[in-house]
């Protein structure tokens, strides 16, 4: 679900995650990734956001699922994982800006041309109408970039909408980007419209950082874990998911040993956050006390 989970015919809601079989856990409840897992994972979320190849849309972030059986077969314990950069992006919506009439920008305007999940870089020309560049266009090493457009998408809630505005926040390079205050940036959103209607009007964002949920971590861990009877329901007659996964923010002791290896400072900043938050929180509880 939210964040790409399998399942249903809306577009944006589908993307593709390794399946890695346990055994059943000793306390029957709960699954765990290992060190080689995470691993794996921090090298494909570095794979997916690299600017240098286009983005993936099947797996536009890193996630992978934990599957056990019971020993009579009469249910599934699954845990789905996702890991992403300790990044949130905020989106406000703008009054839309004229865009440069170009191929690629009317291959878009009708609905046949947002079915495929595709997304490029904007920049603006003199007149300051935005002009929609490809992935791979040499042009976009040679203008200042303001932002990314997206297409393929049902609405701002998908795993590729995300990640595309988070490569783009990656880039550092001032001579390649043209950042805003904050690190603020444009987000055009040609919407993928419901099947038998007209495709709106392309929608403009301003996308700006927030507050991480770890601020002083490199990386988050978002998780869910669910039991599923065998054998498992039957598809909805509506299309939509029969499981639906809505992850939370979790912790993971072999991905924390993982980071503080490859991320030291960062591990050892947020270390010393956690530490100081206790020692407040103690120190609170003691003046209650004695209240």
């Amino acid at each position: 679900g939210g964040g790409g989970g399998g399942g249903g015919g809306e577009p944006g809601r589908r993307a593709a995650a390794p399946l890695l079989a346990r055994g059943w856990p000793s306390d029957g409840a709960t699954l765990g990734g290992t060190v080689a897992d995470y691993a794996e994972m921090l090298d494909a979320l570095d794979d997916a956001l690299d600017v240098s190849s286009p983005l993936r849309a099947d797996s536009p972030v890193s996630m992978q699922v934990l599957v056990a059986a019971a020993a009579d077969r009469s249910q599934l314990l699954l845990k789905a994982e996702a890991l992403l950069p300790s990044l949130l992006l905020r989106a406000t919506p703008l009054f839309a800006l004229r865009v440069l009439p170009s191929p690629l920008s009317q291959s878009l305007s009708p609905a046949a041309g947002r079915r495929r999940r595709a997304t490029g870089w904007l920049t603006l020309e003199q007149s300051r109408k935005l002009v929609l560049l490809g992935e791979r266009e040499p042009a976009a090493s040679q203008v200042p970039l303001v932002g990314v457009w997206v297409t393929g998408e049902a609405s701002l809630d998908s795993a590729y909408v995300w990640a595309a505005t988070a490569r783009f926040s990656r880039l550092a390079a001032p001579a390649v980007t043209k950042a805003g205050p904050g690190g603020a940036f444009l987000l055009l959103v040609y919407q993928t419209p419901p099947a038998g209607e007209p495709a709106p009007p392309p929608a403009l964002y301003e996308v700006a950082p927030a507050q991480a949920v770890h601020p002083a971590a490199a990386h988050t861990l978002y998780g869910v874990s669910m039991a599923v009877p065998l054998p498992p329901p039957p598809p909805r007659s509506d299309g939509a998911d029969s499981v639906l996964f809505e992850p939370s923010a979790c912790e993971s002791p072999p991905l924390a040993r993982l980071l503080s290896r490859r991320y030291p400072e960062a591990s050892a900043t947020a270390t010393a956050r956690f530490a100081a938050e206790a020692t407040a929180a103690e120190a609170t509880a003691a003046e209650a006390t004695a209240a």
